[in-house]
């Protein structure tokens, strides 16, 4: 059997042909398609990657803003509870603090109460013990309980110790006129007594006689700013201070 070699030339020119054309048309194209989608596929392998390790670390951070969190949570409870406890311990502080006020409010006004309480015993008692002073006075002596008080009175001027005296002395002689105040009114005889009586200190230019009815029962002095005076009220507060203690 002859080979015909020409057929056999055109034959392998068709297939280099046919090979040429693949290649051309078809090979490159599908090469390409199947690059770009394989290089697709690596990008979406990139993206699922990196999303992943966007997702990974967006776990990461919240993971750690919950332990922060919770970690704030106990500091803001603590914190809490410390500002709770510390405005109680401010207003218990704060009552009590009222209640000492209150409290000291309420012993000055009793305090007061007793004093008011005091002087209206003190009155009462003073005028009731003038009134039966002067009854047992008049009945047991000539001279009125007025003689008596004018008595004790020029007696406890002599009695003045000399450093009191010396002072009393220089007050008449810088005064000008002295001051004699009682609550009873005082008679001339009475009155030229008491003027001897301090002539007998230091000579004075004037004297004058004055009555007080805030005096329970006594005869005060006046001179250079100072005053000298005999009279029960000191008697009457003892009495006072005994009269309370009850009430204390």
């Amino acid at each position: 059997m002859a080979i015909d070699w020409f057929t056999v030339g055109a034959q392998m020119i068709n297939f280099l042909i046919l090979i040429w054309l693949l290649k051309k048309f078809l090979y490159r194209p599908i090469i390409k398609v199947m690059a770009s989608r394989e290089q697709g596929l690596v990008d979406r392998l990139q993206l699922v990657e990196t999303q992943m390790s966007e997702a990974e670390q967006l776990k990461k951070h919240y993971e750690t803003s919950l332990q922060q969190l919770a970690s704030d949570k106990d500091n803001i409870l603590a914190e809490a509870r410390l500002q709770a406890e510390t405005d109680r311990n401010q207003r218990l502080q704060s009552l009590n603090d009222e209640l000492q006020q209150e409290k000291k409010r309420f012993d000055q006004e009793m305090h007061r109460q007793q004093q008011e309480l005091g002087t209206v015993i003190n009155r009462v008692v003073a005028e009731k013990a003038l009134q039966l002073g002067g009854k047992i006075l008049s009945s047991l002596a000539d001279q009125s309980l007025e003689q008596q008080i004018v008595e004790h009175f020029l007696q406890n001027l002599a009695k003045l110790p000399d450093a009191e005296q010396s002072v009393l002395q220089q007050a008449l002689s810088q005064d000008d006129a002295v001051i004699i105040i009682s609550r009873f009114p005082l008679n001339e005889a009475q009155r030229s007594k008491i003027r001897s009586r301090v002539d007998q200190l230091a000579p004075v230019r004037e004297m004058v006689f004055e009555q007080d009815s805030r005096l329970i029962c006594g005869i005060t002095l006046e001179a250079g700013g100072r005053s000298w005076e005999w009279n029960i009220d000191r008697y009457l507060a003892e009495l006072e201070v005994e009269l309370l203690k009850p009430l204390e």
